[in-house]
């Protein structure tokens, strides 16, 4: 049995290992990559086969130690269940290459730091070959030094399009456009909050130099409201939007692409959360969910701990603060004082953190989600990519009474594919929302599922006998309490 559990790999992931084994406990990391560092420190594939630019940073120093075997490395792993039992906790893993067979492995503590997924609003043409999401093109540089395409129209919402656009234009690649959905004079409303923010500032203004540099337009209050092409994009039209994000008739324009990619901010990932049923809190405004926390970063569930997107998006930064926190933090649930008095340098990661967050809540002000978008979308594109679930067939669901997400599920296989509603979900739920009049959180989400990835019958199968067992352990431990 393993003292303490990461799951994730990625900043959150890495920090909480290291913070926890530099404490003194025996830390097991698991993550579905190959390599460590998630999205943001995202490793070339092979050595030396992708240029170091525009592949992305190498893994900072600071998480070097993770290769010196003070912490177990499970790279190539999915967590496809985690169960608490009286002792701890049992996680079921499967392989995600190869033809390894699953395995099971017991930890006394967990910290979840599982990340998020990319969230997409439809329109049609969305699901043509050649539009991917902007992670989906940074993943593609930073692993493989490979741009997305020739001819690239970023676009979406929120800071995140600033450094996909310049990557792909340091790449070679010519970005014909980033289309922001939000007005630039938000940022003229919000700019003194900004500098509160210097280092935050100087980075966007990095991204600016280099888009100015290879002369990139930006349009602002403006969205790709459908793409066109015979097998593939070839065109994207882009149109002027009003206040509430509803397309200006008349205004718009044509692009002659081979890429589109597009991302309108970011949404945890809370399956795992959910087969501990850790208590959450709900945001409003946009389709997320994310489990609560004290300052430690310790879940409702006692031995659990939870970091980085899976609290909230952030960014790297507050993902790290708060990984380094939750590693600590279970070191010590765990019985491991290590410095004698930590403290100070424990409050100082907290007054970093709590600067990081605000900088993170001025950006979902700054680039807020709109209801208009639902008019892009026409009858026939559609919603849901695995099942072919059409825009008119959810629209006709919610007329004949569906009220929440499970309902339109049901009633037209929305959410039920490969992907188990991680694309179509949070847009359905934005919709229902908006058709409904109803507040967001009412509608429910997809996000709970009790197989958290594909996973093999076979793999399945080996692991019935002792997932029963740690079923019926945690059930008597449950009642117990």
């Amino acid at each position: 049995m393993a003292e303490l559990v990461v799951i994730g790999g990625g900043p959150a992931g890495m920090a909480a290992a290291v913070a926890a084994a530099g404490r003194g406990a025996q830390v097991s990391l698991v993550d579905s990559a190959s390599r460590l560092g998630g999205q943001i420190y995202r490793q070339p594939l092979v050595d030396g086969e992708a240029p170091p630019t525009p592949a992305g940073p190498a893994l900072p120093r600071r998480f070097r130690r993770l290769g010196d075997g003070s912490v177990e490395l499970l790279l190539g792993w999915s967590v496809w269940s985690i169960v608490r039992r009286s002792s701890g906790f049992l996680l079921l893993l499967h392989p995600t290459a190869g033809e390894l067979r699953g395995r099971t492995l017991e930890a006394r503590a967990v910290v979840l730091a599982t990340g998020a997924s990319e969230l997409v609003l439809p329109f049609p043409g969305w699901d043509l070959p050649g539009v991917s999401t902007a992670g989906c093109a940074q993943a593609l540089l930073k692993s493989q030094g490979v741009p997305v395409g020739r001819r690239v129209i970023v676009a979406g919402s929120g800071p995140f399009l600033l450094p996909v656009a310049a990557s792909i234009a340091e790449s070679g690649a010519k970005v014909v456009a980033v289309v922001e959905a939000s007005r630039a004079v938000a940022g003229l409303v919000t700019l003194p909050r900004g500098l509160r923010h210097p280092h935050k500032v100087i980075e966007a203004l990095g991204y600016v130099r280099t888009l100015v540099r290879h002369r990139v337009p930006f349009l602002a209050g403006r969205a790709v409201v459908r793409c066109e092409g015979q097998g593939r994009v070839e065109r994207a039209s882009v149109a002027r939007l009003d206040r509430d994000w509803l397309a200006i008739p008349g205004t718009e324009r044509s692009f002659e692409v081979d890429a589109v990619c597009v991302s309108f901010d970011f949404v945890p990932r809370l399956e795992l959360s959910r087969h501990l049923e850790l208590t959450e809190v709900a945001n409003a405004a946009r389709p997320t969910v994310s489990p609560t926390h004290d300052r430690t970063m310790a879940a409702s569930l006692s031995g659990v701990f939870v970091a980085g997107e899976l609290t909230g998006i952030g960014g790297a930064q507050v993902a790290e603060l708060e990984g380094h926190l939750a590693g600590s933090a279970a070191a010590t649930y765990l019985g491991h004082a290590g410095e004698a008095s930590p403290s100070a340098a424990e409050h100082k990661v907290q007054r970093r953190l709590a600067r990081s967050l605000s900088f993170a809540r001025l950006m979902d002000r700054l680039y807020p989600l709109r209801p208009g978008w639902t008019s892009w979308p026409s009858e026939d594109t559609i919603l849901c990519r695995c099942e072919d679930v059409t825009w008119g067939t959810v629209q006709r669901a919610i007329t004949a009474g569906a009220a929440t997400t499970w309902e339109v599920r049901g009633l037209t296989r929305c959410g039920m594919g490969y992907c188990q509603g991680r694309t179509c979900g949070p847009p359905l739920q934005l919709a229902l929302a908006a058709r409904t009049g109803a507040p967001l959180p009412s509608v429910g989400d997809l996000h709970s599922r009790p197989v958290a990835t594909p996973v093999r019958l076979g793999d399945v199968a080996r692991s019935f006998s002792q997932a029963r067992s740690a079923l019926e352990d945690g059930v008597q431990g449950t009642q117990g309490g």
